[in-house]
């Protein structure tokens, strides 16, 4: 993988992965701790907004893959850490449908049930354990590698 080279190009301030975490934040103070009754024509348009932007955050983070060098060599991940990269991989399709789901109803859910709205809700904040969770085993991942490719145990 060389990513002694990657590591220093990889993870800047513009990086997909950051603004990804700036979306999270922002969003998890839209709906952590929130319940069905906060849900309201304004705070849903607001939400709307966030959810896109993370929406397209996401999918830049997914179009990055910050395990190919940037030479466009192939790739010298160590094999034993490949099934764990391929799982993350494979998760971006399940979390871009999470996305999708909250992104289309959220434009009508002040006008539903308390029900459906507690739904929405909860729905939200699995979307945050689930890209919280993906985000902290890929940085896992990446510094992992980086620590074999630089000497470490492995």
């Amino acid at each position: 993988m060389n990513a002694t080279k990657q590591s220093s190009g990889a993870r800047t301030d513009s990086c997909p992965d950051d603004a990804v975490k700036e979306s999270l934040a922002t969003l998890a103070d839209l709906v952590d701790g929130k319940d069905e009754s906060s849900l309201d024509d304004e705070s849903c348009e607001v939400l709307a907004k966030q959810l896109q932007l993370l929406h397209a955050r996401f999918r830049a983070h997914g179009a990055v893959d910050m395990f190919e060098p940037a030479s466009g060599e192939a790739g010298e991940l160590p094999p034993e850490l490949w099934g764990e990269l391929r799982r993350l991989r494979g998760e971006h399709s399940s979390i871009l449908g999470q996305l999708d789901w909250l992104t289309r109803n959220v434009d009508s859910i002040a006008d539903r049930t308390i029900e459906d709205k507690d739904v929405f809700v909860l729905r939200a904040q699995e979307l945050l354990a689930v890209l919280r969770r993906h985000i902290a085993e890929e940085d896992r991942l990446f510094y992992l590698a980086v620590w074999r490719d630089t000497g470490g145990e492995g």
